[in-house]
């Protein structure tokens, strides 16, 4: 006999950063954009509050050897045309993301796949072309979502707690609860109202009126306030971090000497103590959290200020008077205040940086596009695996905003590929030693700061909190579990 599910009650009030200028569940299109997502879609696997892999609308799995994995579907798992989950939707959306022409962020990540074999409705195998340390991770991935075989692009349909309800162009994004989900005691809500304020004193002013519930995106300079309001609170994090990335392909940046003045001007003390209130913490080499496949002794030359050392380096390629193009956004604080930063830092050692500081959309556009000589940057690794690098700094793949225009180098991306492949945890920190000495001599980006993401809550909000480190970003993930008191 099947039991009754409990009412979703309440309608959440939700305040994004900025509007999602797309909704693909393939794309990277900004952590807003991802935060709507992941209510919509969900992945074969997922991150439980612990950032552990838990199987989602998978049932389990199990890997058979070094490269073969079998997967049994969930019973209970539709789409929210009604439609069952099965084995085929989820050979349509790896092949989808894999596809030769694909836009998908992980594109390049499903590569690997060599065969996907359907052994039953709900049943399927996959073999890969290698061992791939960090593959269930790459399945986890709110980017690497099931769809149904039956969708197409622009109009996809998904097995998430909630179902699109309507879209306010440019303004707002309302969900509602899916009545089959298969977690029967859950979405807790019935309605997620999300709202595009690009303004972060508007966010703050609509949390502490009580006209939005959560905001995301708060600056460390506003957590103290929230910790002291009566009605709100703080929910962070330390998991993205801050850098800049460079046009490689043309302009002053194709020369590696102007790279590393760049990167010895930067003060990254500076970039925290005036960008976030202190708290960022400066990281001197690749940004991987704390991970045993990691060890950053084993690298002796670390990032530095150093001046003198840009001024010499300037010289040394016959450089005066370099006039260059920044690009960053007014639209968040971060972004803005660390580009104020990295502007007098390049004008201290003769580099004038003429900035660019356009909306968020608009800054997607131009970065994808390479329109810049060096930009600032936020973002947060797809997993908690020094593999994440992969996705900045490795090549083959799409152009992304995220990512140094038109950078490739073979050697870094053979040592990230014997990374990938090395399932053990000692050699693997070995490996991406060399990584990482080689990402600090050819500076594809500087890295600057660990920065908190902060999310503004009221009080009445209960089941919301970050996820850990670089997944800090499929916090929404948690939107499921949330309700109002």
């Amino acid at each position: 006999m099947e039991v009754a599910r409990a009412a979703a009650k309440g309608t959440l009030r939700f305040g994004l950063s900025s509007f999602p200028p797309s909704l693909n569940p393939f794309e990277y299109s900004g952590t807003a954009a991802l935060t709507v997502k992941l209510v919509l879609y969900h992945s074969l696997l997922s991150y439980g509050a612990d950032g552990l892999v838990r199987p989602e609308l998978a049932s389990d799995y199990k890997q058979v050897d070094s490269t073969t994995y079998e997967f049994n579907l969930r019973e209970d798992a539709v789409f929210h045309d009604g439609s069952p989950v099965e084995a085929e939707d989820v050979k349509f959306s790896y092949e989808s993301i894999g596809a030769q022409k694909s836009t998908a962020y992980l594109r390049q990540d499903f590569q690997i796949i060599d065969k996907i074999d359907v052994t039953g409705p709900k049943t399927l195998r996959l073999t890969l072309k290698q061992p791939n340390a960090v593959f269930s991770q790459v399945l986890a991935s709110g980017y690497a979502p099931i769809v149904s075989r039956k969708s197409a692009a622009s109009n996809f349909i998904g097995a998430g707690p909630y179902t699109l309800q309507g879209i306010d162009r440019g303004s707002a994004i309302t969900v509602k609860a899916f009545p089959a989900y298969y977690r029967k005691d859950l979405p807790k809500l019935e309605v997620i109202r999300f709202v595009a304020m690009p303004d972060e004193s508007l966010r703050m002013a609509a949390l502490e009126s009580g006209d939005i519930d959560i905001i995301e995106y708060v600056s460390t300079q506003n957590m103290g306030r929230l910790e002291q309001g009566a009605s709100t609170h703080a929910a962070s994090v330390d998991g993205p971090f801050m850098y800049l990335l460079f046009n490689t392909k043309e302009g002053p940046f194709t020369d590696v000497r102007l790279r590393r003045a760049v990167s010895y001007a930067i003060d990254r003390a500076a970039v925290s103590s005036f960008g976030f209130s202190g708290m960022g913490k400066p990281i001197d080499g690749l940004p991987v959290p704390t991970d045993p496949a990691y060890d950053p002794s084993l690298v002796k030359e670390r990032l530095a200020y150093d001046p003198v050392k840009a001024r010499a380096l300037l010289k040394d390629a016959g450089v005066s008077n370099l006039t260059i193009q920044l690009l960053s956004t007014s639209q968040y604080a971060q972004h803005n205040d660390t580009a104020i930063v990295v502007q007098q830092n390049l004008a201290a050692v003769g580099i004038n940086a003429n900035m660019r500081l356009p909306d968020w959309a608009s800054r997607v556009s131009l970065g994808n596009e390479g329109k810049y000589h060096l930009a600032v940057q936020g973002t947060s690794g797809a997993y908690n695996d020094p593999d994440a690098v992969t996705g900045y700094i490795g090549g083959g793949q799409p152009a992304s905003y995220t990512r140094p225009f038109g950078y490739e180098n073979a050697e870094l991306d053979r040592f990230l590929d014997e990374g990938r492949r090395e399932m053990d945890t000692a050699r693997r920190a070995a490996i991406y030693a060399k990584v990482e000495r080689l990402a600090i001599a050819d500076v594809p980006i500087i890295p600057l700061i660990w920065r908190p993401q902060v999310w503004g809550v009221r009080n009445a909000v209960k089941g919301f909190a970050p996820l850990p480190g670089f997944l800090s970003f499929q916090s929404a993930l948690k939107l499921e579990e949330t309700e109002l008191k």
